[in-house]
């Protein structure tokens, strides 16, 4: 009778266990946000330091408010969070981020680059849908802090391919208290084609949604199709999810942007004028 038992809860674990597994290879969810900290040394700062910074003496509390509260603190301790020091004697290739990603590099971002001799790379990934952004408000307040403590001159982040001098990631931290919105974590690019372009965006990996393609239109309506892209972009932002459709004013017009649900890598995006009756 023991060992039949024994059989019957082995038996029931390994089910448990497949199930499992069938239903993590179906997810298909995956966020990923990352900045990397370009540093003159080769040293990661101390943790505990960082910690302190953020938390108990950081500089951006603003009428009592800290940026850095106990819901973004008890990130430090998720097994999402990944801190590692990258150092240029090994990976030589990723101190030319111009060079592997769509990123605007000004050529004293360059000079800085060259000079750096390492990164500390700070990643929160999850492959359960998260329930809000704070691990954006906690990963940006990371990056000024090993920036500060280690001499940082870069902040690069990852997912939007943004480049930020030191001082301009400084200046986003003092002026918002709130650093998850959209306009400080999205990209609109314009992609040229043969015959016109498309916009795309950077950065809704962050928060485990494919990325926007808006479908070929022509060069001259460049301007356009993406302060319309911008508009819907900030609405499925906000929501944390992409419907079927959302409207938005841009130029004095309304426009209706139609999203399609393929299997594909990003989301494509179709935008029709609404026409006034």
């Amino acid at each position: 009778m023991t060992a039949f038992f024994v059989l019957a809860a082995l038996t029931a674990l390994l089910v448990l266990g497949y199930l499992l597994l069938n239903r993590r290879s179906a997810s298909t969810y995956h966020a990923s946000a990352e900045y990397w900290v370009y540093l003159p040394g080769e040293q990661l700062p101390d943790q505990n330091e960082v910690m302190t910074r953020m938390v108990a003496q950081n500089p951006y509390a603003q009428k009592g408010r800290s940026p850095i509260g106990p819901s973004e603190g008890i990130l430090f301790s998720d097994v999402r969070l990944h801190i590692a020091i990258v150092r240029r004697s090994q990976n030589a290739h990723v101190f030319r981020p111009d060079l592997f990603a769509d990123v605007d590099v000004e050529a004293e971002d360059l000079k800085a680059l060259d000079d750096a001799l390492s990164f500390v790379k700070v990643r929160y990934t999850s492959d359960d849908p998260l329930p809000d952004k704070r691990h954006l408000q906690f990963l940006m307040h990371a990056a000024d802090a090993f920036a500060e403590l280690g001499k940082g001159t870069l902040v690069f982040d990852r997912i939007a391919e943004t480049m930020y001098p030191r001082e301009a990631f400084r200046r986003i931290l003092q002026t918002n208290v709130d650093v998850t919105g959209p306009d400080l974590h999205l990209r609109h690019v314009w992609k040229p084609e043969p015959h016109g372009g498309s916009v795309e965006t950077r950065g809704f990996l962050k928060i485990g949604l494919k990325e926007l393609r808006t479908e070929t239109v022509e060069a001259d309506e460049a301007m356009l199709v993406t302060a319309v892209m911008e508009g819907v972009s900030a609405s499925i932002w906000n929501a944390m999810a992409a419907p079927e459709s959302v409207e938005v004013e841009a130029f004095e017009d309304r426009f209706t942007a139609f999203l399609e649900r393929t299997s594909t890598d990003h989301i494509p995006v179709r935008i029709l004028r609404i026409q006034a009756t």
